[in-house]
């Protein structure tokens, strides 16, 4: 995990493959929760593509977008939530 910071805002980062998931966050948020949101974005979105090709995520972008939903509230706050039941509530 990587990030860069500006005078106000934090971008985390992670590479998947040729693709990056960036979590922007002010500089006052808790890095350690950053992380752990990156984290799982970064594991929910090949469970969900089937792979993390442009293609791939191209194909399931309302997926992915809808994934994100369930782990970051509507504040911007990590939901305490697993892979697993993202999974369960995005198939009801």
């Amino acid at each position: 995990h990587t990030y860069v910071e500006t005078d106000a805002v934090r971008y985390v980062y992670h590479p998947l493959d040729k693709l990056y998931i960036v979590l922007i966050t002010n500089k006052h948020s808790n890095i350690m929760e950053d992380l752990e949101t990156l984290r799982l974005l970064s594991k929910l979105v090949p469970d969900i593509c089937g792979g993390t090709s442009y293609d791939a995520v191209q194909a399931h972008v309302f997926d992915v977008l809808f994934a994100c939903d369930e782990v970051i509230t509507s504040g911007g706050y990590k939901e305490d939530i697993t892979l697993r039941q993202v999974r369960t509530n995005m198939e009801m």
